[in-house]
């Protein structure tokens, strides 16, 4: 805790973690761009190291490379669809324990069943809070050091 002398208040000084080669990685899958840079910017604030796709394809490419610690996942998307994507993640033996968020402006009932049966553990509606995607993160995977 902080005094701040000039006006008496106390605050609580939030320190910020950036990603290092040891960092937990997140794959953002998303074809808006913007939506990406935002995650990208959130998460590398928050310690870890982040790696974006725009589309399906791309992202089956990257995770034949590696195994994130977590998946973030639109839905509609061109090429492959988040749930099918998901459905392929969940599929394949190196990759199926990733756990995998849905972030998409689908938010029907129905949806978030779809979402669930094809393997995702939670999922969020856009627009979204920032803090609560990085607490959701912190749930799901292990926390930067």
């Amino acid at each position: 805790m902080v005094k701040d002398g000039r006006n008496g208040h106390n605050f609580v000084m939030e320190k910020t973690k950036h990603a290092s080669e040891s960092s937990p990685v997140v794959l953002a899958v998303d074809d808006d761009p913007a939506v990406l840079r935002v995650i990208e910017a959130l998460l590398t604030r928050n310690g870890y190291l982040v790696k974006t796709a725009s589309s399906g394809a791309e992202a089956l490419k990257i995770l034949s490379q590696i195994v994130p610690a977590v998946l973030i996942l639109d839905v509609m998307m061109p090429e492959i669809s988040g749930y099918d994507l998901c459905y392929l993640v969940k599929s394949e033996e190196r990759l199926k324990k990733i756990p995998v968020i849905f972030l998409t402006a689908r938010g029907a009932p129905q949806d978030f069943k779809t979402g669930q049966d094809v393997g995702g553990v939670i999922y969020m509606v856009k627009p979204f809070q920032p803090d609560r995607l990085v607490q959701v993160i912190q749930m799901v995977a292990p926390n930067p050091a």
